[in-house]
């Protein structure tokens, strides 16, 4: 699992970032040979931009045969990030599929660029068993030293299975920073106080 980092300017003000290439580091496996390829019949296609249905179109070029999404059905998955609401330090775009044959679970991100366009697609072999923990780009697992677990959906919302009531923390509403040291910043458990250290 990646480490999570803490950013915070102030008590009360503060998020949460992981590296985003060590995060897909964790769930694909860096392919030259198919992100030289797919760069290559884009520029002998004259496809511009890398969006989902041209790398649907590179796919079915290769194996003959359309691929299936995400759930092993129906269309590709597909998403651009922003990382005001989710862990990820960078914007991408990304598109998981399976492609079947040789090509198999596959995941390509692209880079925010061109106004909003994005550039610069990257294959990667998937290496997870369930490709719906590439939907996890926003969400995070944390404990403190007395053991209490709490978790992060949508890059802010806490939540924890033994949680009472209807109040929902926020990670910003839990950052902390002593003595103003921003390099100590941490999440505070809503429980105990203690810092929460999270992985993504």
């Amino acid at each position: 699992m990646a480490d999570v980092m803490v950013t915070a300017w102030a008590d009360g003000d503060g998020w949460l970032t992981v590296d985003t290439q060590e995060w897909i580091d964790e769930r694909g496996e860096y392919s030259e040979h198919l992100t030289d390829d797919l760069r290559d019949w884009m520029d002998e296609e004259d496809h511009r931009y890398p969006t989902a249905e041209v790398l649907v179109m590179w796919a079915k070029a290769r194996t003959g045969s359309a691929p299936v999404g995400l759930y092993g059905d129906g269309t590709c998955w597909e998403h651009n990030t922003c990382t005001v609401n989710n862990v990820l330090s960078d914007d991408i775009g990304f598109v998981v599929y399976s492609a079947g044959g040789e090509l198999g679970d596959l995941m390509i991100t692209t880079i925010s660029g061109d106004g909003g366009l994005f550039h610069s697609p990257t294959v990667y072999h998937s290496t997870v068993d369930d490709l719906a923990e590439w939907t996890a780009y926003d969400c995070a697992d944390g404990a403190c030293a007395d053991n209490h677990e709490w978790h992060v959906t949508f890059g802010w919302l806490l939540h924890s299975e033994t949680s009472r009531g209807f109040d929902r923390p926020s990670v910003t509403g839990q950052a902390r920073v002593p003595d103003d040291d921003r390099d100590r910043a941490y999440i505070a458990c809503p429980d105990c106080g203690h810092a929460l250290r999270f992985v993504a």
